[in-house]
């Protein structure tokens, strides 16, 4: 997921009394001379020092973090992990999406603010939990409701030191597998798509960050690995620095942003965790896992705007049990699954079943167009984090909600164009704040088509509405007629979105002309189902959050 963090940074002379015989005062996996010689390199700019949390401290920020309105914070602390202590239930879900298995509660709190859990992930091998690894110093997350995320068993550089870029590169061949480690670099990688090579020998799927050839690195100095141009580019080498997994850059790289060919550099400290695989395909592997980022100030940062709330199954039940008739005609996001997800006696005009909300008693409906884009095997669209509708009976289903790394389940307007989005299968959902315009109530002359495509889509004849980054009006009228042009940049979506879901609708004073309504709408992908239609995909405004 996407992070803008608090930072729990701060120089000082030593960790925290407390933290005992768990900080080392010798340069880390002793055994290895090269460790040892690098611990001592100089990093970029001052050495930095780790503050580990105390007890009253991690307190504090919890309780901040569940007060709400704060982005996920990563820390170190002195605190231990009690594996014995796991309270039931022992899968939670995470925060803002997925599942937490729970493996213990941090030594003297309760459960639920105490809980700690690592978050369960395709392709990514989950850290070490043996109890040498869940005592101090250790890597948590720290994520609202949600259950505490355990990083990993932390070694320092000295008594509270960062490491440096040599550092981690140097113990890459003796790192004991699950051990974080606190590097100060600089986080580069492309901004141009690579092509991973060939395929890997036939054996099982290898975990991050063995998946791909790699083009992120962690570096001493700002580089930028990409060169080239017109069309033709090239993949320097980067003396030096340390191989991460693909897409760390947009999940942890303070202010991501790229140059059109390379992502620009952006210095902090991040966590990186090694990990030791071995398999016929992938023999004695070892490499690092970035998995946080402590920053350099204690400064707040507010979530997202317009991310949506993710409730659970069990908390939508609540909800609906309480008040249902508020609720009636909203727009909900939640993570859970509909069973059996096969859409059955659908009509073209009524709603079809498509099965139950797992852990409740909510019947999931689907329209007649929404059925038609569900595939035979639908345990993707069904389960995981949807789009629904609440009603006075039943659920009525959206999509299912797209992940964005650097943005979680929003996208701003433009990237809607974007080829790599217009080419995912249909019924991907999207938050998106923007403005709503249309042709206002001017009467358009549509040509006629053959086959007419589905009401309520955006593939009519006749571009009428859009969703746009800024206030544009398309209509214009002179003392020579009335004009509609699309609006620079706009998204085209269906015609009858701007009556449908914008806030307050009106009429210009010209009697004609719509006003511009901004919001934040969930925006799907849909799929024309005529034969050869051209677009084949486009963007339908489905619902407005509200506030």
């Amino acid at each position: 997921m996407g992070h803008r963090h608090l930072a729990l940074l701060v120089v000082c002379g030593c960790l925290l009394a407390g933290c005992g015989s768990a900080v080392l005062s010798t340069p880390p996996w002793s055994g290895s001379s090269a460790a040892s010689s690098a611990a001592t390199t100089a990093p970029p700019g001052p050495l930095t020092a780790i503050h580990a949390l105390d007890a009253s401290e991690l307190r504090a920020a919890i309780e901040a973090q569940r007060a709400g309105g704060l982005a996920p914070l990563d820390v170190v602390t002195d605190a231990a992990i009690d594996g014995s202590r796991r309270t039931a239930p022992l899968s939670r879900e995470c925060v803002p999406t997925g599942h937490c298995l729970v493996i213990g509660t941090l030594a003297g709190f309760g459960d639920p603010e105490g809980t700690v859990a690592i978050r369960e992930q395709d392709q990514v091998l989950p850290p070490a939990t043996d109890v040498a690894d869940l005592w101090p110093p250790v890597a948590l997350r720290l994520s609202g409701s949600g259950p505490i995320e355990f990083l990993g068993h932390v070694r320092l550089a000295g008594t509270s030191a960062t490491w440096t870029v040599a550092d981690a590169l140097a113990a890459t061949a003796t790192a004991p597998d699950g051990q974080v480690v606190a590097v100060d670099g600089w986080l580069v990688g492309s901004g141009i798509p690579f092509s991973c090579g060939p395929a890997p020998l036939p054996g099982p799927p290898v975990p991050a960050p063995f998946g791909c050839h790699t083009s992120e690195f962690l570096t001493a100095e700002p580089v930028k690995p990409i060169s080239g141009g017109g069309g033709s580019y090239e993949m320097g080498a980067v003396p030096g620095s340390v191989s991460v997994q693909e897409g760390a850059y947009a999940q942890f790289a303070p202010g991501p942003a790229s140059d059109g060919m390379n992502d620009v550099p952006r210095r902090a400290t991040y966590l990186l965790r090694m990990v030791v695989y071995n398999a016929v395909n992938c023999p004695g592997c070892r490499g690092w896992l970035m998995v946080g980022r402590l920053d350099a100030a204690p400064t707040a940062v507010a979530a997202t705007p317009g991310e949506p709330v993710v409730r659970s199954a069990d908390e939508l039940a609540a909800l609906l049990a309480s008040n249902r008739s508020a609720w009636v005609g909203r727009a909900m996001v939640v993570d859970g699954q509909v069973l059996p997800g096969r859409a059955s006696g659908c009509r073209a005009s009524e709603l079809c079943a498509i099965g139950t909300l797992v852990g409740t008693n909510e019947r999931v409906e689907a329209s007649a167009y929404t059925a038609s884009m569900l595939y035979p095997d639908t345990d993707f669209p069904t389960n995981g984090v949807m789009a629904l509708l609440v009603r006075g009976e039943g659920l009525e289903y959206f999509g299912y909600l797209g992940y964005n790394d650097s943005n979680g389940f929003t996208l701003p307007v433009a990237s809607l164009a974007d080829p790599m989005e217009m080419n995912h299968r249909p019924l991907i959902v999207f938050v998106v704040t923007g403005w709503l315009v249309d042709s206002g109530t001017l009467p358009l002359r549509c040509p006629a088509q053959g086959v007419p495509p589905p009401p309520d889509t955006p593939f009519g004849n006749c571009e009428s509405a859009w969703l746009t980054a800024d206030a544009v009006q398309p209509v214009t009228a002179t003392a020579s007629g009335i004009s509609v042009v699309p609006p620079p940049g706009g998204i085209r979506v269906q015609a009858g979105a701007y009556t449908g879901y914008a806030p307050n609708p009106a009429t210009e004073p010209d009697g004609i002309a719509h006003v511009p309504r901004r919001g934040t709408y969930l925006v799907r992908l849909v799929a024309d189902p005529r034969p050869g239609a051209d677009p084949a995909m486009g963007w339908q405004v489905v619902a407005r959050l509200d506030p």
